[in-house]
């Protein structure tokens, strides 16, 4: 997205502070204009070739180049680390994990000043890092070498993060808290349970092991890829064991080992209590640690032992990023099934509008259920990054905002098509040029409707409702009654009667199934179920029409309709169990959680 002041500066409500992973990069980015995407990816694979020469580096000086060899194969063939690359955002952890690494070389060498700063860079690019601040300052002493001033570098290290907390605006919150989330988005001490089953999926990923089910498919075109990878690891392995190794450094394995553990537990154990939701890419932060304890122990094992251990990991990490069923995961492949549809998304709008009017409020109904586009449309609003443009708003058409800036009516339909519907004639063109079809159209124009009447211009809703193109009695009674609806919320009564003298009846089930998709979604700040019950002729005290509606709502996970359904079930039958149960859960959907991380599926 478009860098914002804040990434710079700390702002209240932002629950992250990261400068230079937000500010300076996204900053760069921007002012790539439309290259900045590829420079991302091209940034970030430079961060990750980084990290492993640095880790390489670090574990020869320690260990040897053979362990180095293989501490660097194995945080290169970690399955998680494609993602790193592959979704620009990653940067993030990327240039945390880049930090840390110079200032663990930066500490052998006893360059303290210049590790002191880069820690600072990386707790400024991501919080991750404070979990490693304590193995850097007992660095020498895990080492076994004579820790001088070890007093005072952790006074130092103390100081950096009490300044850097007292800036953070997530830190003073959670401390203020008991380190309990709320007003920090998706990081605190939440829900306890969940804690070992982080901590175990994380484990499993380190070892490139699915962590989640179904198990995943085997990636298109895996087999060349894997073959083509182990012949050059093969040859690598067997060239770094003919060659002696010059290791000048006498560090006893074991306390090498310990520095891996302890680089890899403090984020291991910080993400998986700290941080509410599970995400595959996490695990790359502890396996900097882990490759270098996985090389130090392979080092010392026969070649053939090398090369079957590396098959058998590179293999099982190919397996890990293979096509997965479950949208909601955050792993490569269902980002990549986002970008695809995004892609598709992106040439449609391209093809009906290749630059749109500045300020252009775009009135978009997604009616298709492809994961991620619903976030990326609304919440991202991808439309201003597509156009290059601030200006440009997606909104629902029911959060239709009433000024005088250009409106367009558009729909992402089903199959992913993008049509424009021109709302003076409500004429309607495709993108693909085929025929738009009247229910998809119909939809969206309904929907804006319910946007016209919720910013105030209710006779333009009830006028578009009343001459709507129809093609069967039972939706003609639906515009009917929504116009009634929008004329009983002004207080128009006898105008709303007139329109229901000419309607025909409707059976129950047909007017719960019409009042279910009529009131899933609203104008913002306006609730219609009281004049929506009148124009359908239900009573707003009958108990089963209030429980079916309910039940409709929660099945369909419309939150907000299905909690005011819940209470005004309860409301009518005191201590029903039911309505209960809906309403707890329906709370816990709408429990406000920050600024949430953008996840894989939709949260719609």
């Amino acid at each position: 997205m478009f860098y914002q002041l804040h990434d710079w500066v700390p702002d209240p409500t932002d629950p992250f502070y990261r400068p230079i992973s937000r500010g300076i990069f996204f900053t760069t980015l921007d002012l790539a204009g439309p290259f900045g995407a590829v420079l991302g990816h091209l940034l970030n694979l430079c961060f990750l070739t980084g990290i492993i020469l640095l880790l390489g580096t670090l574990t020869a000086r320690l260990a040897g180049r053979k362990a180095s060899l293989l501490a660097g194969l194995l945080l290169a063939g970690l399955g998680a680390t494609t993602t790193l690359v592959g979704w620009i955002c990653c940067d993030q952890d990327l240039l945390a994990m880049l930090f840390v690494a110079l200032a663990l070389n930066l500490r052998f060498q006893r360059r303290n000043g210049a590790a002191f700063a880069a820690v600072a860079a990386a707790l400024l690019s991501k919080e991750t890092t404070l979990a490693v601040i304590p193995t850097l300052v007992l660095f020498d002493w895990i080492l076994g070498r004579k820790p001088y001033r070890i007093g005072r570098t952790a006074g130092v290290y103390a100081v950096l993060v009490a300044v850097w907390g007292a800036i953070h605006p997530a830190v003073r919150t959670l401390v203020a808290r008991g380190l309990r989330g709320g007003a920090t988005g998706y990081v605190g001490l939440e829900d306890p349970e969940n804690w070992p089953v982080y901590l175990g999926r994380y484990l499993l990923t380190l070892f490139n092991l699915p962590a989640f089910f179904p198990l995943p498919g085997w990636p298109v075109f895996g087999v060349l890829l894997l073959v083509a990878t182990l012949v050059l690891v093969v040859a690598a392995l067997r060239v770094a064991g003919q060659a002696p190794d010059s290791n000048e450094t006498v560090i006893p394995p074991s306390r090498v080992v310990l520095l891996g553990a302890l680089l890899a537990a403090g984020p291991l154990i910080m993400t998986s209590t700290m941080v509410q939701y599970w995400s595959m890419y996490y695990a790359a932060f502890p396996a900097f640690g882990l490759s270098m304890i996985g090389g130090v122990l392979l080092s010392s094992l026969p070649f053939r032992t090398q090369a079957i251990a590396i098959a058998v990991y590179f293999t099982l990490g190919m397996w890990t990023r293979g096509p997965t069923r479950k949208p909601t995961d955050s792993t490569e492949s269902n980002f990549r099934r986002i970008s695809e549809a995004l892609q598709e998304i992106h040439m449609g709008f391209r093809r009906l509008y290749p630059v749109f009017p500045s300020g252009a409020q775009v009135l978009l109904s997604v009616q298709t259920r492809s994961p991620g586009v619903y976030m990326h449309m609304y919440t991202f609003q991808v439309l201003r990054i597509w156009y290059r443009d601030r200006s440009t708003h997606t909104l629902r058409p029911e959060a239709r905002r009433a000024d005088s800036l250009p409106q367009l009516l558009m729909v992402i339909t089903p199959d992913r098509d993008v049509i424009d519907i021109n709302l003076s004639t409500l004429f309607a063109r495709s993108a693909s040029g085929r025929e738009p079809e009247y229910k998809t159209c119909e939809g969206a124009i309904r929907a804006y409707a319910m946007g016209l009447a919720g910013s105030g211009d209710t006779d333009t809703a009830v006028n578009l409702l009343l001459h709507m193109p129809e093609v069967s009695a039972g939706l003609k009674s639906v515009h009917l009654r929504m116009a009634a609806m929008f004329l009983f919320a002004q207080g128009r009564d006898r105008e709303a009667e007139a329109i229901l003298d000419s309607t025909a009846a409707l059976p129950r089930g047909v007017a719960f199934a019409d009042l279910h998709a009529v009131l899933a979604e609203q104008p913002p700040g306006r609730v219609l179920d009281e004049y929506a019950l009148r124009a359908f002729d239900v009573s707003p005290d009958d108990s089963a029409a209030v429980r079916d509606l309910m039940r409709r709502f929660e099945a369909m996970k419309y939150a907000g309709p299905a909690l005011r359904f819940a209470e005004r079930m309860e409301r009518l039958k005191p201590g029903d169990r039911e309505a209960a149960v809906v309403a707890s859960k329906m709370r816990s959907l709408l429990k406000p959680t920050g600024k949430g991380p953008p996840v894989a599926g939709d949260v719609d």
